[in-house]
């Protein structure tokens, strides 16, 4: 199969996060395991050159934070501290030990970057465009979130992207101020009925608590705007989750279509929008 450019460059890009990432470990611990080879021989070279491992570590990890979404402050820092250990005089014992320290530090704020603030926002599917099938949803559904304020439509974004990150009580949070805001207009749509779905199911994952006996579901009335089928019924477990999924995706839609300067936040989630709509 032929690959666009724009796969092209987004396979190229994730390669070089990749590297860098591979990086951090590489020339942090290879400082420390260069002061201890220094250590032990006896050589008589300044013990400073091996923390310069943990300098490019650092500018590496703060370049990481730097280019996503949403930036980690204490990824952001790290040079700071690195550069402390060049100017902090010490022996040359307790440095190696600060430097394994250290390097243990840079790599274990690596993983939290990965795993909690999400992919960099460089990396996106399609370059500056959603793939489909969402694409062919958001279009499907541009009318229904027609004529919503700028406000609710960065809502939107935040619940959405908070959704994805797992910050779920950020996400409920955000969710029952834009259905507020929507209510406050008059607006009593299938849009406003998602924000409050989201509200209510990020909630309860906040607190991970089991699925209540009652909750919200769309009425049949919005089955063309859902992205997955409630007819014919499905067991209760089915339906509360479908009903998140299509919440969240209606939400995606609202933001996507309202809210043009939020899209490189919103590309950096299309994979986890892709998966919504791919799961069964």
């Amino acid at each position: 199969m032929v690959q666009t450019p724009g796969e092209k460059s987004d396979k190229s890009a994730i390669t070089s996060h990749r590297w860098l990432e591979l990086a951090v470990p590489l020339f942090s611990f290879g400082g420390g395991l260069l002061a201890i080879l220094f250590l032990i021989t006896g050589a008589e070279t300044d013990f400073r050159i091996s923390i310069l491992g943990c300098v490019i570590a650092s500018w590496v990890l703060a370049y990481l934070a730097w280019i996503r979404p949403r930036k980690d402050i204490v990824a952001l820092s790290t040079p700071i501290y690195s550069f402390i250990f060049i100017a902090v005089p010490t022996d040359t014992s307790s440095a190696v030990i600060l430097e394994l320290l250290y390097a243990v530090s840079l790599t274990i704020l690596l993983v939290r970057l990965k795993y909690r603030f999400g992919k960099p926002g460089t990396a996106v599917y399609g370059g500056k465009e959603l793939a489909d099938p969402l694409k062919t949803y958001v279009e499907h559904t541009r009318e229904s979130s027609s004529g919503i304020s700028p406000e609710t439509a960065h809502l939107a974004t935040l619940a959405f992207v908070r959704f994805a990150e797992g910050e779920y009580k950020n996400s409920a949070q955000v969710s029952g101020t834009a259905a507020g805001h929507l209510e406050d207009t008059g607006s009593k749509t299938c849009l406003t009925h998602a924000f409050k779905i989201v509200k209510d199911q990020a909630a309860l994952l906040d607190q991970s608590l089991p699925r209540p006996q009652t909750y919200l579901v769309f009425s049949p009335e919005d089955a063309c705007l859902l992205a997955k089928p409630t007819d014919p019924p499905h067991d209760q477990d089915t339906e509360f989750y479908a009903a998140l999924d299509n919440a969240l995706l209606l939400v995606f839609s609202a933001a996507w279509n309202n809210s043009e300067r939020d899209r490189p936040y919103l590309l950096a989630c299309q994979a986890f929008a892709q998966k919504l709509l791919s799961s069964k």
